[in-house]
């Protein structure tokens, strides 16, 4: 997802931004005009204020079209655009799972996209808590959580696994009977934003393919902590989600980091050190081959058994079998 301008001269002219291709549904009002990238062109397939038609669907399914575009004057002005459509969507009563759990992916995705890229910023960090309200009432039924996860991919980006590792930590979470929202919403806060504090870490270490040095291993294991501390400095996420941020990476056998705590710690930060964990393994990284999500469970039963809580990776293994 992203931007594309049509002007020959950086910053000049119009910018095109993707909205998801089913963001309308027949009889509603367009709210934008909606174009088609066309050969380096944008095209106008639809204008604003006409309503949109079955026939719009049918041939945007002919063409193959993933994505429509729209005009805006900033990045600001189209996520505003996708917040507010999704709060829509996730709530309008007729349309199908399957329909709003490909908008909330692709509208989060974007979304997350952005704040990755500015992390610092209160109003991305707004966004997402936006994005968790959704999810959190989605969630609330199993099926809703098994069609979005259908729309998983292996392709590893940091916000493509931030969006599954939240899924499957607030998804979890209500597995285990934690249905108060002030928790459910600081372990999707915490866990879409759990490796925020990479940004501060140079992406040829993070990319490397061959074997870290100690060095360089130290200063990857202080993402948790750089993120803990831009979280606190915004000031806009709850004191629970910060500290998931800067726990998610710490172990019962008191060898995770960065703080190499022990034992019975915060509860939530354990459940999304194992979504976390898990999605990281059945993910194509460039460094390993995704692995299937069974030989990735026992993994985590048998060689990875002293870094999670047991009891918590039961629940997580009945939650994704269905039981």
């Amino acid at each position: 997802m992203g931007v594309v301008q049509t002007s020959t001269e950086p910053g000049a002219g119009p910018r095109y931004y993707q909205i998801p291709v089913n963001l309308y549904q027949p009889g509603e009002r367009i709210d934008e005009d909606l174009y088609l990238y066309y050969q380096g062109q944008y095209l106008l397939f639809r204008p604003k204020a006409f309503q949109w038609k079955k026939e719009d669907v049918l041939k945007l399914e002919g063409f193959g079209v993933k994505h429509l575009h729209i005009q805006c004057d900033s990045e600001e002005t189209h996520h505003n655009f996708l917040e507010n459509n999704l709060v829509r969507i996730m709530r309008e009563p007729k349309l199908s799972t399957a329909h709003k759990s490909r908008i909330l992916y692709e509208a989060s995705s974007t979304i997350l996209e952005a704040i990755y890229k500015k992390p610092e910023s209160p109003e991305a960090l707004r966004r997402t808590v936006k994005i968790v309200e959704s999810s959190i009432d989605f969630l609330s039924k199993r099926e809703n959580f098994i069609e979005l996860m259908k729309l998983a991919t292996t392709n590893f980006s940091e916000y493509a696994h931030s969006l599954h590792t939240a899924a499957y930590a607030i998804t979890l979470s209500k597995e285990m009977g934690i249905n108060a929202y002030e928790q459910l919403s600081a372990v999707g806060v915490g866990s879409i934003l759990h490796d925020i504090g990479k940004v501060k870490i140079d992406t040829t270490l993070l990319d490397k393919k061959d074997q870290l040095s100690d060095d360089e291993r130290k200063e990857i294991e202080k993402h948790p902590l750089y993120g803990y501390e831009m979280a606190r400095k915004t000031g806009s996420l709850p004191e629970l989600a910060e500290k998931i941020i800067l726990m998610h990476h710490e172990r019962p056998n008191g060898k995770g980091y960065p703080c190499r705590l022990s034992g019975d710690f915060l509860v939530l930060a354990k459940i999304v050190g194992i979504c976390d964990c898990f999605d990281s393994l059945t993910s194509d990284r460039v460094y390993q081959n995704s692995r299937s999500p069974l030989n990735s469970l026992r993994l985590m039963q048998t060689e990875l058994k002293d870094e999670y809580d047991q009891k918590i990776l039961t629940f997580f293994i009945k939650m994704l079998a269905g039981k």
